[in-house]
């Protein structure tokens, strides 16, 4: 074989072996990569859980305290009283809101009075003669009957023979007729309760209504309350008469409130109590009924728990807890029961726990973290 073979032979070994080396350096560094983990770093605190003071806080919207829907009682033309019917237009306790036109049923009353007349002037002989002492006073009394007014009360009878007398020639029951279509003709004339606002208005003036058709929606505006949900394990720290203080949503002062009532059913979704306290505005202020507000309620007594974050809280109340010997987060249920400038003061976490101070965002259950305590 000559020597230009042998050289030939062996520069093919010599670049297979560099390939070979190649490929052995590449599986390595494969290997290597695979057997590092990437290990993410958050921040967290041991928990030391400590006793601490401060108002029960929750949020509720404002909401009068008599919201009452305004029906006509009686058939007719509508007409407006003393106000628009228009939402919004405010009115004052006795404003005329509506009327219902009325002649047709004052003519039938003053119909009826006549013939009541005419049936006690029937008997006024026969009473003079079996009652001749009672004369005067039912001779009287014909004379005080007016067409336009209202009938007065009839005289009182002296013996159980008066009565049945009366009672035979229907001088009672037409008395308690006309009476009642008396009573009835009030219902003509719709009078407001109270100082309030006009909400909704569900018919036009000059329309034609009939019995139990709804007309307007009031509200009270000088009489608002709030119901306020609050978590089941601080209910025991508010009674009735509690004091607290109203703050818009960006936290200017509004009001002052008292607790009127709690209520004895627990919402099983929320775990908490609804509590209903009536609003008092400040003098520059005023309440707005469906007004989204924040409550805070001054209780005494000390909590326990631990003031966090609250980066640290997840939507569904829960916090991550790191465990060092497996280097994962675990959710763990909390209680919020304040929240401040300086975070939420929570309950739920034990002494030596480490919790994750900071927002942790996309986990999985098998990922591995490393904590710094700070």
């Amino acid at each position: 074989m000559k020597p230009r073979h042998f050289l030939i032979i062996g520069f093919f070994i010599l670049i297979n072996a560099l390939i070979v080396m190649a490929l052995k350096s590449v599986g390595d560094k494969e290997e290597e990569k695979e057997d590092k983990v990437f290990v993410s770093t958050l921040t967290g605190l041991k928990v030391q859980n400590t006793e601490e003071a401060f108002n029960v806080s929750g949020f509720g919207n404002v909401s009068s305290f008599q919201s009452v829907d305004v029906s006509s009682e009686v058939q007719g033309k509508l007409s407006k009283g003393k106000v628009d019917l228009k939402p919004g237009v405010k009115f004052r306790k006795g404003d005329l809101l509506f009327s219902v036109y009325d002649v047709d049923a004052r003519y039938n009353i003053r119909s009826r009075k006549s013939s009541f007349i005419t049936l006690i002037a029937n008997i006024l002989p026969d009473i003079n003669s079996d009652f001749n002492s009672e004369y005067d006073k039912w001779n009287t009394y014909i004379q005080s009957i007016k067409l336009n007014k209202v009938l007065p009360q009839l005289p009182v009878w002296k013996s159980d023979k008066e009565k049945i007398f009366l009672s035979t020639k229907n001088i009672l029951s037409e008395y308690f007729s006309i009476k009642s279509q008396e009573e009835q003709l009030k219902k003509y004339y719709v009078y407001a309760p109270f100082n309030g606002t006009i909400t909704d208005v569900f018919v036009n003036d000059y329309s034609i209504v009939n019995p139990g058709v709804k007309v307007m929606r009031i509200v009270q505006t000088s009489n608002y309350e709030i119901e306020v949900s609050i978590p089941v394990n601080q209910i025991s720290d508010i009674k009735v008469g509690t004091k607290g203080s109203i703050y818009t949503t960006s936290g200017t002062l509004k009001g002052e409130g008292t607790v009127v009532r709690i209520s004895e059913v627990l919402n099983k979704n929320t775990q908490s109590v609804n509590v209903y306290v009536k609003a008092v505005a400040l003098d520059d202020q005023k309440f707005i009924d469906g007004e989204y507000v924040k409550v805070d309620l001054n209780v005494e007594g000390q909590h326990k728990g631990l003031r966090v974050p609250t980066q640290a809280i997840h939507n569904n109340n829960s916090v991550y807890v790191y465990t060092k010997h497996d280097s994962l987060l675990h959710q763990k249920p909390i209680t919020i029961l304040n929240e401040n400038i300086n975070g939420a003061f929570v309950s739920g976490l034990e002494n030596n726990e480490v919790l994750v101070t900071q927002e942790v965002l996309h986990h999985q259950d098998s990922t591995k973290y490393n904590v710094i305590i700070k």
